[in-house]
This record gives structure tokens, sequence and C-alpha cells, in this order.
């Protein structure tokens, strides 16, 4: 009997997804313009993401390339986007003609809310303006000490073990970096710090998975940390919030207003990370803490948080809770992109000694001219280790490129996708039909410069963004409008802890085919259990740090 409940029940449901299908393939039609190819059927829920389990997920995205052309639908963690390599037809969505910014995921929308300040006419040209100043090349300068004193404390337990596990070690420095240097998340004393990281962590897993939250699944334990997390902020948020919630209303809760406030102010305007460094210093030398700020100073000084909490005040009255989930917000954009971008780097360099040779040599012409110290101004003086981020970055992007709903029918030469319909313009996917690096030919699994399984020495080459060519095109971090703003910080993060981690040691896999053994691959790569440690092997004459 219950199998015969569960067939019918199955067969209603196959039955509905047919019939949705069908009414959608005639919606296309409808719009005057040839229906874009893609398959005629997709497995409910699931769809396509059963065929990217295991194995280099940029092999099934070509495949469709070839198979179906510059333009396809697919279907991820239940939701329908449509692929698309033409960016000339892309270029009015990303300068937000005909399109906004909007990650269809129903399980990151379930816990990241589904409305955006992109959605608010005004909103984000001051809201980017202020995250530029929070996160501008002098406040980048004044993170740096503190940067270095998280990646110092990790380090230290690594050199204790000799070996780094790469993938929990990423995770764990994205969760510090975020929580403590980017974000500056304050905490009560009941308030266990290793307690609310892990809580973090929790919610991080939810948010690319399936849209399930039956009891255990990942889902469902994010949804339970986010709120746990959310009451836990909110004590220590109050002054500070109701500081911001009057400045807001004193500059006529627009957001032109509060950002001229904040930022047109003769003589300029100093960001949060500046006023600290500067604390920091006074502290040092005084032999005493450095005192915190008062909650007053708050919306006066430029800061990620506050641009955030300006953004949610965009879109909702900005209460309490909604400041909590908006430092939710800024914990999943540092913290998440730091640990992909850090775990792919580290893997492409511990598989070549031939670059990490060359990076140790730049190191010592580095040191010979600027002495041990790290500093910001330092790390701008590294183009090797430039050319090598961004290779790594292009070969295995750290995040899948962007997404935008459309707000009007978007031609895509013979077909037409109508408006309300998510596009997606695949960052791996870009980069393997890049003009720059590909002969257009289709007879391969991949283009030789993106099959770092079979052709890695000629797939990872940082010498192809050095020289007066062509470089090799990029849309690791986004593009248009939305060129994440944070990427620079990303960049100096990997920089930072590479030339502590390089000055005194090279790297090795344990396992050397671990990347290519794991067992998930999208949206990011998780090793199998025990095959992700990266041993430190000692220079024979390493290089000051300080």
């Amino acid at each position: 009997m219950a199998e015969t409940t569960l067939a019918l029940a199955l067969a209603v449901v196959t039955t509905l997804a047919a019939g949705l299908y069908l009414l959608m393939q005639l919606k296309l039609l409808g719009k005057g313009g040839k229906l874009p190819p893609g398959p005629w059927a997709h497995i409910p829920l699931f769809g396509d993401g059963v065929y990217l389990a295991a194995g280099n997920p940029l092999k099934f995205f070509f495949d469709r390339f070839k198979r179906y052309g510059p333009v396809y639908r697919t279907v991820m963690l239940g939701s329908r986007a449509w692929i698309i390599t033409d960016m000339e037809a892309m270029r009015g969505a990303l300068r937000d003609e005909g399109a906004v910014l909007r990650v269809p995921f129903k399980s990151f929308q379930a816990l990241m809310g589904g409305d955006s300040l992109l959605d608010r006419e005004g909103a984000h040209g001051p809201w980017r303006r202020i995250f530029n100043s929070a996160l501008g090349p002098p406040s980048l300068a004044a993170m740096v000490p503190r940067i270095l004193a998280v990646m110092r404390g990790h380090l230290g337990a690594w050199e204790a073990q000799g070996r780094i596990p790469i993938y929990r070690a990423a995770r764990q420095m994205g969760v510090d970096l975020g929580v403590d240097i980017i974000t500056r998340v304050e905490l009560s004393e009941r308030v266990d710090r290793d307690w609310f990281k892990k809580e973090v962590e929790t919610f991080l897993d939810g948010l690319y998975g399936l849209p399930l939250t039956l009891p255990g699944m990942p889902l469902a334990k994010a949804l339970a940390a986010r709120e746990r997390l959310i009451a836990a902020l909110m004590p220590e948020m109050e002054s500070k919030h109701a500081a911001f919630r009057d400045k807001w209303a004193e500059t006529g809760s627009t957001p032109a207003a509060f950002t001229s406030a904040l930022l047109d102010v003769p003589g300029g305007v100093r960001s949060q990370a500046e006023v600290e460094a500067e604390a920091d210093a006074r502290a040092a030398a005084q032999g005493t803490p450095a005192p915190p700020a008062p909650a007053s100073a708050f919306p006066t000084t430029p800061s990620v948080l506050l641009a955030s909490w300006m953004g949610r005040a965009c879109i909702e009255k900005c209460e309490l809770w909604d400041a909590g989930l908006s430092v939710l917000h800024n914990l999943v954009a540092s913290s998440d992109t730091t640990r992909f971008a850090l775990f792919n780097t580290w893997t492409l360099l511990a598989m070549s000694p031939r670059v990490q040779e060359q990076l140790f040599l730049e190191q010592k012409k580095v040191v010979a001219q600027h002495g041990g110290a790290i500093t910001y101004a330092v790390a701008s003086q590294m183009p090797y280790m430039d050319a090598t981020l961004k290779e790594a970055m292009r070969l295995l992007p750290a995040s899948a490129g962007g997404l935008r709903e459309l707000t009007a029918d978007l031609r895509v030469g013979e077909h037409v996708i109508p408006k309300g319909e998510i596009v997606w313009y695949h960052a791996g996917l870009l980069h393997c039909v890049d003009p720059t690096l590909w002969d257009g030919r289709t007879d391969y699994d991949l283009p030789p410069h993106m099959d770092w399984k079979g052709n890695f020495e000629g797939a990872f080459r940082p010498e192809r963004w050095l020289g007066e060519g062509p470089k090799p095109r990029h849309y690791t971090f986004g593009s248009g409008l939305h060129l994440c703003a944070g990427m620079q910080l990303v960049y100096l993060e990997i920089k930072l802890l590479l030339t502590l981690v390089l000055r005194h040691y090279s790297l090795r896999l344990e396992t050397p085919d671990m990347l290519a053994r794991c067992p998930r691959c999208f949206p990011f790569f998780v090793p199998e259990p025990g095959t992700d440690g990266v041993l430190l092997l000692p220079r024979e004459e390493p290089l000051p740090t300080e």
C-alpha cells in the first residue's frame, strides 16, 4: 500500500512538473523568438546538479556549450537559469538596464532574504561609495597589521603540526577574518566567540544546497543558526543601531543624502579601519589596550557594517533584527569568498613547485629592496604574486560568476529570454571560451588552458598575465557595475598569507590527486576527508617576515 501511494505521488509530481515545463515553453515561444536550447526535461529538485556531484564541473558547462551554443537553459539547486556566453548581449543587463542582481537559489534566499537594495532606485551608487571608502587603499593599508596578527596565529598552529589541512584551514581563516577584521563583530562577554564562529560556519553550510528544511538537513540547521546568531548580536548592536537610525532620519532617510553627509565633508573622512589603526598605534606606544570607539561615532565613520545597514534601510526599516541579518550578509561576502579563493590558490600552488620557486625568488628581491616587514606598500610591489593570484582565479574561480533577474525581455541572437527569468554568466565557462586563449576547437573535453587535470603545466601559467601582450579575460569577481567591491581585499589577504608562508616554507600536497578526487565540486570543491593536507617543507634559507 505504501509503495503504491509513493508511486502515485511521484507520478503526480512528474505530471505537474511536465505541465509547468510545457507552459514555460509556450511562454517563451509566445515571445516571438526561437526557443532557447537545453534539455527538454530536468530531474525534479536536483536539476543538472546531479551531473556536478564529482569531477570537474567545468566539463559539464563546456559540454552543454558545445551541444547548444552560447545560450542554454539549466536547473541548479531547484532554480532555472539561462547560461549566456555572449557578453555583448549581456552588456545592458550588466549595467542594470533591464535586469537586477539576484541570487535565485532557494536555499540562499531562505537564509539571506529575497530582496536586494539594487531593487531600490538610487540606492546602489551611494552604498558603493561608502563601501569603497571603507575598503579603499588607505583602509586596506590600515587593516594589514590586524590581518597579519590573525594569520600569524593560524600559522603557528600549522607549524606545530608541520602541515596545513587546507580545506579546514581556509574555512577557519575566512571566518576569523570576516568576524574579527572585516565586519568587526562585537559580542557581549556572555557570548563565547568560538561558539559564535562555529555557528557562522553552520549558517554558511546551508547557503548552497537543496531547498529542504527537513530536520538535520543543512538548510534547517542554517536557519536555526541564523536565529541564534542574530540573538547573540542584538544586545551589543543596540546603541550603534540607535545612533544609525537617528542619523538616517536626520538626513531624510535617503541614501544619497546619508552618504553625502558622511563622505562629502571638508578635508575628507577617515574610515573605521584608519581610525582603529591610529588608536592601536597610540595604545601600543602607551602600553595599554586600545579603547573601543563610542557608539555615537559609528554613523560618522565609513565601515563595511555601516554600508550594509544603510543598504538594509533602503529595503526595510532596518530594525534591530534586520541589522543583525545584515551582519550575516557581510560575513557571507567576506568569509565565503576568502575561503574559496584561499583553498583554490593554495591547492594550485602546492601542485606547482615551479611557480612556488618563482614566487620565492620574487620575495628575495622584495626583502632586498624593502626589508622583511610586510606592509600594504610592500605587498603592492609583487607583480609575479599578482599574476599568480589572477591565474589561480582564472583557472579555479572562487565564484561562479554573476546572475541577473530580467526586468525586460532579453534577446540573445535569435533567442528571446522573457522578463522574470534568471540569466547567468558563468565565470569558468567564460574563461573557457576566452578569445585571448581559446583556439575555437570543441574536439576536447576542455580547452587546454582550463584543463588543470590533464594539462596542468600548460593550464597554470601566471606568466600569461605579465608582459605587453593581450591579457586573459577575468570574470571571477563579476563584471559591469557589480564588480566585487571587496576584490582587492581578498587579493590582499591571500598575498599577505602566501608571503608569510612562502618566505619560510615550500608546499606539497600529501595527496597529489586531491583535487581530482573531490567528491563534491559544485558550487565549490570539497575534498575527501583526510586528503587536504599540505606539507610545510622548511626552506634552507628562509626570509624574514618582520
